[in-house]
């Protein structure tokens, strides 16, 4: 994004010079030589920095300031000055003056005040996104699983690419905002903002100019501009969660900006152009939707253009326990606790339930355990009552037959003992297709206990 500035002097060809100069050196440039000309230019040419002379004619350049704030506050107001004073340049910041330049100067000094009135301007939009999402912290993206690979692999290719629309799917909980910051972050915007929007936090009547701003005067209240989410975040990516709730009489506007990367405030009559990546994420089916008269089609197929589609927790079977255990280490040290681990039925009793809430559930129900028990360890009875009471689907462990149907009266005691140990440990291993770690974890022992006694009882 080119950094426009508005260059206002009453003297014509330091005007040119300065504009031929600063577009040289990449800005986007505009001029006037009046003070009613420079507030019509500002109007038009919405400039990010203005650089005015502290003498226009009659006029005081310090008188603009004021003017130029009322329109739009976040204009960065910079005075050039020949009077080397300092109750001008006091009087010029008291105006809401970023700052002022001594004249003459070489281009490369207006430069540096020019680059850090445009970062100061970033740094309020990004102070803006802080307050509206009082929680900024870097999660990360857990999983060993097949299919998770997948979509670890998808996220790095998508985050060499900074434009492509994405639409990420899966139920409520699966982690579709970690899987938008992860793409944002990896990629070349990452440090430009990340602004989040829930489709269905926001009240109907109010989504338009929260995405879209408002000219002042556009409607009762509006007592000056404000712009809007996608404004903010020109330069970065916006993350669309909840889609399928976007207002049915919205979407064609959002369409339109989609396929223009062009915006108009509400009362605006001129367009805006925006450079960010759209992510939007949704856990509705939007083809149902579509058919439904619910989602139009045509914004349907402009926002599934690369589908990241999110696995349920329940299909991740090997990651439910490595979630479980971030999580618990997590909770440990934000409550001052040292619960040791799971045992083996509160494990098996995870892995077979069938998480309606996804990763969010899991994290739920860790975080209630750690801060209700005083155990060492995890047990059944420390989940909540709607997972104790699930069924399983198949018991941890049966006791095999062969022991059943054994005459203990014909052996001693030793080779009782020997005889069930290799049994159950032939059981659970034929249980976990010879899978050493799981068959320990079922057995409640460690991975160089069963292979100790693997070996004494030659399997």
């Amino acid at each position: 994004m080119k950094i426009k500035v508005l260059i206002i002097d009453d003297e014509i060809m330091i005007c040119k010079s300065l504009e031929a100069g600063l577009r040289d050196i990449g800005y986007e440039t505009a001029s006037a030589q009046t003070s009613e000309s420079a507030l019509k230019k500002t109007q038009s040419f919405k400039p990010h920095v203005v650089l005015t002379d502290m003498k226009l004619g009659n006029d005081n350049g310090i008188d603009l300031i004021e003017d130029i704030k009322s329109m739009d506050n976040e204009i960065e107001v910079i005075v050039m000055t020949a009077y080397s004073d300092i109750k001008s340049a006091v009087l010029a910041i008291k105006r809401g003056a970023f700052d002022y330049i001594n004249k003459p100067f070489e281009l490369d000094q207006i430069k540096i005040v020019l680059d850090r009135a445009f970062k100061n301007l970033k740094m309020r939009n990004k102070i803006f996104l802080l307050e509206q999402q009082k929680e900024c912290v870097t999660r990360d993206m857990i999983g060993n699983s097949s299919k998770m690979k997948e979509v670890f692999t998808q996220i790095n290719k998508l985050s060499k690419n900074d434009h492509a629309t994405i639409l990420i799917r899966g139920e409520t909980g699966t982690g579709k905002e970690l899987v938008a910051e992860a793409v944002h972050k990896n990629s070349i915007r990452k440090d430009s903002p990340l602004v989040k929007i829930n489709c269905s936090a926001i009240p109907e009547n109010l989504v338009e100019s929260e995405l879209f701003g408002f000219e002042k005067s556009a409607f009762t209240g509006a007592a000056s501009k404000k712009k809007g989410l996608f404004e903010i975040a020109d330069g970065g990516t916006v993350f669309l969660d909840e889609l399928g709730e976007f207002p049915m009489d919205l979407q064609a506007k959002l369409l339109r900006f989609l396929e223009e990367r062009k915006l108009r405030r509400i009362g605006g009559l001129e367009d805006i152009e925006v450079d960010i990546r759209i992510i939007a994420a949704t856990n509705k089916d939007l083809e149902q939707a579509v058919k439904n008269k619910e989602f139009r089609e045509d914004l349907y197929y402009r926002i599934n253009v690369i589908p990241i589609d999110l696995p349920p927790l329940r299909e991740r079977e090997n990651d439910i326990l490595l979630i479980a255990q971030f999580f618990l280490a997590k909770f440990n040290k934000a409550f001052n606790k040292t619960i040791k681990g799971f045992d083996t039925v509160a494990e098996a009793r995870m892995l077979d339930y069938h998480w309606p809430g996804n990763i969010r559930e899991l994290k739920n129900v860790i975080e209630r355990i750690v801060i209700l028990t005083d155990d060492d360890c995890i047990r059944l009875n420390n989940f909540p009552p709607e997972m104790q009471k699930h069924k399983l689907k198949k018991e941890i462990i049966k006791i095999p037959e062969e022991i059943k149907n054994v005459n203990f009266e014909e052996i001693s005691l030793e080779e009782k003992i020997d005889h069930i140990e290799k049994e159950y440990i032939t059981h659970a291993l034929e249980q976990t297709g010879w899978n050493q770690t799981k068959a320990s974890e079922v057995l409640g022992i460690s991975r160089f206990t069963l292979k100790r006694k693997m070996e004494k009882h030659q399997l």
